[in-house]
């Protein structure tokens, strides 16, 4: 789904109103006269470069943002600091690492580890088919959303 059909009603919405798209730096979409030009992720030297902009995201892939459930947070404030890193394995099952595991065929090299399925934590978005295993400091990073 492209971000022109994700965004639709918003796009409407602020185009029936006379305006412009802009965006702030939080990922809303708003009137273009509702934002400074440095307030926008659209900037540009000029309103051409901006239209640029506009039409190259309307036109990008949709990506859902990323969040955390609090358990997800509590659980990675919990971890002992020398866990850095998250990887699911073949079989789904998730582990925190010490060290940057290395995937060969398919499984992650067998650094110092420990499973964490047994806390029944989600982490829906670590699939087993990412190249490179999560690091526990972006993941704690990330937006938090509550718990359903």
């Amino acid at each position: 789904m492209k971000n022109r059909e994700k965004f639709a009603k918003e796009i409407l919405d602020i185009a029936c109103n006379g305006s412009s798209i802009a965006m702030d730096f939080d990922g809303n979409l708003v009137p273009c006269s509702g934002l400074n030009c440095n307030e926008c992720c659209f900037n540009s030297n000029s309103c051409e470069d901006c239209d640029m902009g506009i039409q190259k995201w309307c036109e990008s892939e949709y990506v859902e943002k990323l969040t955390l459930t609090t358990k997800e947070k509590k659980f990675l404030d919990l971890l002992l600091p020398n866990y850095k890193y998250i990887a699911r394995e073949k079989n789904g099952f998730l582990l925190a690492y010490t060290e940057k595991p290395i995937k060969i065929l398919e499984t992650w090299g067998l650094a110092n580890c420990v499973l964490i399925n047994m806390f029944d934590i989600k982490f829906d978005f670590i699939k087993r088919e990412d190249e490179d295993p999560w690091s526990i400091e972006d993941l704690k990073k990330l937006e938090v959303k509550k718990d359903d």
